[in-house]
């Protein structure tokens, strides 16, 4: 299977499944390109066929299968899989903080850290930072209490923030921001502005892929899935709510920040294990502008690649 690393699997041919075209912009190039979709084969026959679907939603969404893979992937007998990871996704090794031969597993790989100077953040006063690298759709302005997309199933903020109507109201009409992490992504995730931060909760919950596979077919993914919630008070924006969802395989969602804390922006919250995961930014109603090129690329239909630090709006507050 490719999503662990093997040969191709051939039964999404047997199905007839095709393969998404996935349209992505490129924000330092302004250029558009098809994504390199990780496990593409995987992924259509999990989310691309009736049977497979079942299949996924019954057994492979699981807690216990992502433990199970992820304490394989803890181990030093995944390290092997890490060049031909690096080999089959371009991955640029001199931003990271190691040499490869240095990394005892592979999810140390995937977690890593990068190289002092490999990101910029936004000195920018007033600015809102990408919490990582990834492919970003934003919403200037939430349709009432539901973020959709029209590729997707409504997202209800009362399902979302775990039927919690003070946060939903809080965020109704508000501007959210989704940035969706591949594979071959850095995955660690930091603060988008400076402020005081609370704790981090976490909802159970399943563990679906959150790639376009998945979305597409109708499933509430977002809210079906495992996520945290954190809050971030911020004398520029007012609050933030912070959240990150786990997906196919990536149970682990680790807070490395210390809660009632001030943060600065850019400032590291945690990290995914293995697998693309997503970040999810929520504020309130009037307190930010997303850049224009990310709105306009947003309602085109087009993610647009981002990197940690790079600026993604301004405080209007």
């Amino acid at each position: 299977m490719a999503l662990l690393g093997g040969s191709e699997f051939s039964l999404s041919r047997i199905l007839g499944v095709e393969s998404k075209q996935i349209s992505v912009v490129d924000r330092k190039k302004q250029e558009t390109f098809i994504e390199k979709v990780y496990g593409d084969d995987v992924m259509k026959v999990f989310y691309g066929h009736p049977a497979g679907l079942a299949v996924t939603t019954r057994i492979l969404t699981n807690r216990f299968l992502s433990n199970l893979y992820g304490a394989y992937n803890d181990s030093a007998a995944s390290k092997h899989k890490i060049e031909d990871f690096v080999e089959a996704l371009g991955i640029d090794i001199t931003e990271c903080g190691k040499d490869l031969v240095e990394y005892v597993s592979f999810n140390d790989f995937f977690a890593r850290k990068l190289r002092q100077g490999a990101r910029e953040v936004t000195q920018e006063e007033r600015a809102i930072a990408s919490p990582g690298d990834g492919r970003l759709l934003v919403f200037p302005k939430i349709d009432d209490e539901t973020v959709s997309y029209v590729k997707w199933a409504p997202i209800p903020l009362f399902e979302l923030f775990n039927k919690n109507r003070e946060l939903a109201d809080k965020y109704r009409n508000g501007a959210c921001a989704i940035l969706r992490l591949c594979p071959a992504d850095y995955h660690r995730f930091h603060f988008p502005v400076s402020g005081k931060v609370g704790i981090t909760k976490t909802v159970p919950g399943l563990l679906h892929s959150v790639s376009p596979y998945a979305l597409e077919q109708g499933l509430p993914v977002y809210c079906l899935n495992k996520r945290t919630l954190c809050e971030l008070k911020s004398n520029e924006v007012g609050s933030v709510l912070l959240m990150e969802i786990g997906a196919l395989f990536v149970g682990s969602i680790v807070q490395t920040y210390r809660a009632g804390t001030q943060v600065q922006r850019g400032n590291e919250k945690g990290y995914f294990k293995f697998g693309g995961s997503t970040c999810v930014l929520f504020f309130e109603q009037g307190a930010i502008r997303f850049d224009d090129d990310l709105v306009r690329n947003s309602q085109n239909g087009h993610e647009t690649l981002v990197k940690m630090g790079e600026r993604l709006a301004v405080a209007m507050r």
